[in-house]
């Protein structure tokens, strides 16, 4: 039952995260997303789930390494 609060948790981020316009905040938030749904995965033990989480955190970690410059030029 414990695992399932951070299975839902992770939803509601994931699908929280489709409602923002800003590509950045979107990305973010997805991300907390991925990672809640990520130690949901390791609680069940749910290779697939591991995995395709694991996937989404690389994929937006090299997206905010390849668009630091743009956010902190955003910033100032």
């Amino acid at each position: 039952m414990m695992w399932e609060i951070y299975g839902y948790i992770g939803s509601v981020l994931i699908l929280g995260s489709f409602l923002i316009e800003d590509v950045f905040r979107l990305r973010a938030v997805n991300t907390v997303g991925a990672i809640f749904w990520l130690v949901y995965g390791f609680g069940i033990s749910a290779g697939p789930t591991i995995v395709v989480n694991s996937c989404v955190i690389i994929i937006h970690s090299y997206w905010f390494y390849k668009h630091r410059k743009e956010w902190t030029s955003k910033k100032k």
